[in-house]
């Protein structure tokens, strides 16, 4: 994901932070197509971002998924600008092959550069195996995201 615009303020003299940005990208694995998003950021005090991210996936095959992503991106110790992020991901959808996403609970881990205004995420679908049934609505995952 690459920011396309962004603007960052710190309107309050101290650390806390606000900012807008957005963007597009790519989505590979399991799903794949082209992302389209816009961020509106946090800055807590202690510099923690608190990414606050909406848009639309749209595969080859012209299904569309909304994206929803909210977490945190901290800082690391290390060389250049970069941020580790964890984020819940939440994918919404009509399309018939992905509505089981709709009831699906996502993370996601990754890193921005931010010399450069870069994302890139790993995310991983969470699948309740305690449940004793199936959702009653959407659709159960394929069996390849069960344990």
């Amino acid at each position: 994901m690459r920011y396309g615009a962004a603007s960052w303020h710190r309107p309050y003299g101290g650390e806390e932070g606000l900012g807008f940005g957005q963007g597009d990208g790519s989505v590979t694995g399991a799903l794949e197509g082209a992302v389209v998003w816009a961020n509106y950021p946090r800055r807590r005090e202690d510099g923690v971002w608190t990414p606050n991210l909406r848009g639309t996936i749209s595969t080859a095959a012209g299904d569309e998924i909304l994206v929803s992503m909210h977490g945190q991106s901290v800082d690391e110790d290390g060389p250049g600008h970069r941020r580790a992020i964890l984020a819940r991901v939440e994918l919404t959808t009509e399309a018939e092959r992905w509505r089981w996403l709709n009831t699906c609970f996502l993370v996601g881990e990754g890193e921005i550069d931010e010399d450069r205004e870069e994302w890139w995420f790993d995310v991983f679908v969470c699948v309740n195996e305690q449940a004793q049934g199936p959702p009653a609505i959407g659709a159960e995952p394929p069996e390849r995201y069960r344990i």
